[in-house]
């Protein structure tokens, strides 16, 4: 079944109480989410433990997260967050094999990861302090010699779209494996982990995928290495118990910890159902149209956008800098409108739910509202 992109967003009757521009930081609550949450209460309540249905759901909820983004179940494992799976990846190779570079798009777990990595005998490179007069020249750069490129999909702060198969060349030519970190993009942009030839991927279900916090996963593609730190929810049995052979599985699940999230599962069948029916396609054009008429306004108005705008670098998000960027999302919650704040720059991201309406309403605040945003500086200015 196909929705259209009116009969999508009747699945999410509160967005006629305000503007949900915010879907990079939290996507918008379904009828269909609300729901999958009432059955496992329900569950819970009438059957009191019942881990066999529960497990059931869990494993439809790794299989359909693995085919949104051409992988096999076998090859996810479950987790509670982008962060837990980030570490789980980079520490499955020992300090001796090489450097772990961090490109300077990432979401800031990347760093704090960083830190833990060098007390634990690592060397850490940032690409931003290597030569180079652009992102990917200076990731180049600090390739030489390493083991692993940790890279986002999307920053999490600007919204551009970066090109990851360029990365993954510079990284290949280095002998370097990659971790790419999605969260940002899936469930608007479209993504086979196959076709990027990345060793890791990960990402999770409460932005753009429509579920819930705690419920997250990380790809792992076959002949990568070994858990550090696995849980019992990684042994080959986890409900034999073993507590002498401890076998772990041959499979994803290997990176696997404690006891599985049920309802994140519940949440994340329901919600990725739903978002099925809205071809991929369909999803991202909606979501640039919107995008783009936020930007004519700004550009009208002479805002600093510091989203690019070239075709295939930007998707759901247009970030525009502001003098105070808290107080101006603050501002605009209170004319109902959710954004978000992240260092100088306001973000608006939208969903294939949002109108075009929305973002004209939303584009008219901006407008009219000069001293909330920054201006753009020319060059007789500079």
């Amino acid at each position: 079944m196909t929705l259209s992109l009116p009969e999508f967003r009747a699945h999410f009757p509160n967005l006629e109480q305000y503007v949900h521009a915010n879907n990079c930081s939290r996507g918008a609550l379904s009828t269909d989410v609300e729901a999958a949450l009432s059955d496992y209460l329900h569950s819970w309540r009438d059957y009191g433990s019942p881990w066999n249905q529960w497990m059931s759901v869990w494993e439809e909820a790794r299989a359909a997260l693995a085919a949104l983004i051409g992988a096999g179940a076998e090859e996810l494992a479950l987790t509670d967050s982008a962060s837990h799976a980030l570490g789980m990846a980079v520490l499955a190779r020992p300090p001796s094999a090489g450097a772990v570079v961090i490109e300077e798009h990432n979401f800031p777990s990347a760093f704090y990861l960083a830190d833990a990595l060098r007390r634990g005998g690592y060397e850490v490179r940032f690409a931003a302090d290597f030569p180079g007069d652009t992102p990917l020249e200076r990731t180049n750069a600090a390739l030489r010699g390493a083991a692993l490129l940790v890279l986002a999909q999307v920053s999490f702060q600007t919204g551009e779209v970066l090109a990851v198969p360029d990365y993954v060349a510079a990284a290949r030519a280095h002998g370097c494996e990659v971790v790419l970190d999605g969260y940002q993009a899936l469930g608007i942009v479209p993504t086979d982990v196959k076709a990027l030839g990345v060793s890791y991927y990960l990402s999770g279900t409460h932005k753009y995928l429509l579920g819930t916090e705690g419920f997250a996963f990380l790809y792992a593609a076959p002949e990568t290495g070994e858990a550090q730190a696995p849980g019992w929810m990684a042994a080959a049995d986890p409900h034999g118990m073993d507590l002498l052979h401890r076998e772990l599985s041959r499979d994803a699940r290997r990176f696997e910890t404690g006891t599985p999230n049920v309802t994140g599962a519940y949440a994340c069948r329901a919600a990725l159902r739903l978002l099925e029916q809205v071809p991929a396609g369909v999803r991202l054009e909606q979501v640039r149209r919107c995008v783009d008429i936020v930007r004519q306004t700004c550009g009208e108005a002479g805002y600093q956008v510091v989203t690019p705008a070239e075709q295939g670098r930007y998707a759901a998000m247009i970030a525009v800098a502001a003098p105070d960027a808290q107080h101006t999302a603050a501002a605009m919650q209170q004319s109902g409108f959710l954004v978000s704040a992240r260092g100088p720059v306001v973000r608006v991201s939208f969903h294939a739910y949002n109108t075009e309406d929305e973002a004209q309403r939303l584009a008219a605040w901006i407008l009219s509202h000069p001293d909330q945003f920054q201006q753009r500086i020319t060059q007789e200015q500079a």
